[in-house]
């Protein structure tokens, strides 16, 4: 038996590896006999540290200034001569003895720009050529913002091959829906199941609560986000948040979920401050691998960050966090989780309430209860994919109405507020 998973595994944010080494580790443990063969949307085959911050940087604020037309048609020749070189080869051969094409997870169902539009229309052609079933699998989904791209993503989302779509949240399932996608079930981030792949062995004292703060570059935000601050404002925004930390007892470690222009944001903003302040702030290592970012986290005693995948692996871990909002995915998980209340605004305000938020989230801890449901409500749905493996469900789209995803949805939200 032999799956083809779709995703961006190598990227150089981590958190889409720590996807996809969960998703793969579960499907194994369930099918011990399974070949996986993993190809990354890019057509990336490791994970590159040597990649440079300054040319992705320059290349999105590049086609932030471009007019909306000029930019789609220029991002899809050149995609499209990409994969024709690169990938489609490779994918066909892959393709050929497949039982099974997962496309997932990540939100790899956006139109901000073509980019993984085309990709995606080019995975649903070659499953066709193949006549490989596609299974859609935690899958995060935008609002579209592009006619090209949503007519692009729909060649997938209504292929024939089509036989199973779960998305992630909430959200993302009533907008699969809003597409016309049917039986469109929930299926939950498969990297909240990384405490059990990694778990920790436990923390040694401390004589002050660690706090992370994952830094993020501005040019992601802006480039994804929706009215978000200008560089200045946001590189002040974040060293006025570690100073109010540090001044309210908390040892700060910065980090970065591994993107090269991240990390390049996290010397500039915290590498500055390190020669002005104590042994209580540090930057953390930069992590290698999905593990290492996994551990990293589950070490802290608190995480705020705006990287969705920073947030995940808190919850993992049980380590209370704060999110920093800036696209609506985030809001997602922190409905699904029920700490809606902990997802906040970026700004002065906040910032200066930050060590009285902090302290909330801290007694008010994730309840284990809550936590084994969330994390089983993972689990089962990697279950679904092994009955779909199995031949135990229909050969064409499962067949589920609205009802049981909102269910699903009601029962976690509910479950949440009680516990």
């Amino acid at each position: 038996m032999k799956v083809v998973t779709f995703n961006v595994k190598y990227s150089p944010n981590l958190g889409d590896g720590v996807i996809a080494d969960c998703l793969e580790t579960e499907l194994a443990r369930r099918l011990p006999d399974i070949r996986i063969e993993a190809l990354d949307l890019s057509g990336r085959i490791n994970r590159d540290s040597s990649a440079r911050s300054g040319s992705r940087v320059l290349a999105l604020k590049t086609l932030q200034k471009m007019p909306a037309i000029l930019r789609d048609v220029l991002v899809e020749g050149l995609l499209r001569l990409h994969m024709r070189r690169k990938c489609r080869p490779v994918w066909r051969e892959a393709l050929r003895d497949a039982d099974l094409a997962i496309v997932g997870g990540g939100q790899l169902i956006q139109d901000g720009d073509l980019n993984f539009p085309v990709k995606l229309s080019i995975v649903a052609s070659e499953c066709r050529r193949n006549n490989v079933p596609i299974a859609l699998f935690g899958l995060g989904v935008a609002e579209s913002r592009s006619r090209r791209g949503a007519a692009l993503i729909s060649s997938l989302l209504h292929s024939d091959e089509l036989v199973f779509a779960g998305a992630r949240d909430g959200e993302s399932a009533s907008r699969l829906r809003r597409r016309r996608v049917n039986g469109v079930v929930v299926t939950p981030d498969p990297g909240l199941l990384a405490s059990r792949l990694w778990p920790l062995s436990g923390r040694g004292p401390r004589k002050r609560p660690v706090v992370g703060v994952g830094i993020t570059h501005p040019v992601v935000l802006q480039h994804h986000g929706e009215r978000q601050p200008d560089d200045t404002t946001i590189r002040d925004l974040y060293q006025s948040l570690i100073r109010r930390l540090l001044a309210s007892g908390y040892d700060v470690t910065g980090f970065s979920n591994g993107a090269p222009e991240d990390r390049a944001y996290l010397d500039d903003v915290v590498g500055s401050m390190m020669s002005n302040a104590d042994e209580r702030l540090t930057r953390a290592p930069d992590c290698k691998t999905p593990r290492e970012l996994a551990e990293l986290v589950g070490s802290f005693d608190a995480v705020i960050a705006h990287r969705l995948h920073a947030c995940i692996l808190a919850y993992s871990y049980r380590v209370v966090h704060v999110g920093l909002s800036w696209d609506p995915k985030l809001a997602a998980f922190f409905a699904n989780v029920g700490r809606s209340r902990y997802l906040v605004d970026f700004n002065d305000d906040v910032v200066r309430a930050m060590p009285e938020l902090l302290a909330a989230a801290r007694v008010q801890k994730i309840s284990a209860v809550q936590h084994e449901r969330v994390l089983a409500l993972s689990s089962a749905s990697i279950d679904r994919l092994v009955l779909l493996l199995k031949g135990e469900t229909r050969p064409k789209l499962i067949e589920s109405s609205e009802t049981e995803s909102a269910l699903q949805a009601m029962q976690l939200a509910r479950f949440a507020h009680d516990h």
